[in-house]
């Protein structure tokens, strides 16, 4: 068993927890956190790409790196 999301539930739960890290970062090391989030965003992407109907997802995923880079420009 892998710790890989496979549906496109478990890749919408990898993007929820990124969502997290980013939310919460200031309640600890940003840049810790910040990097967590692009980590597992990253991870999201890279497995969207092969889950049939993960398509938006992947988008999603890009979307949120974009924001996270702009959060780690202004830090």
């Amino acid at each position: 068993m892998t710790d890989e999301p496979a549906t496109p539930q478990e890749i919408w739960a990898q993007i929820e927890r990124a969502d997290e890290l980013i939310k919460y970062a200031s309640n600890r090391d940003p840049r810790t956190a910040y990097a967590q989030a692009r980590e597992t965003l990253e991870r999201a992407m890279a497995v969207a790409k092969n889950v049939p109907g993960a398509a938006a997802l992947e988008q999603q995923a890009r979307t949120r790196l974009d924001d996270l880079a702009r959060l780690e420009d202004a830090t």
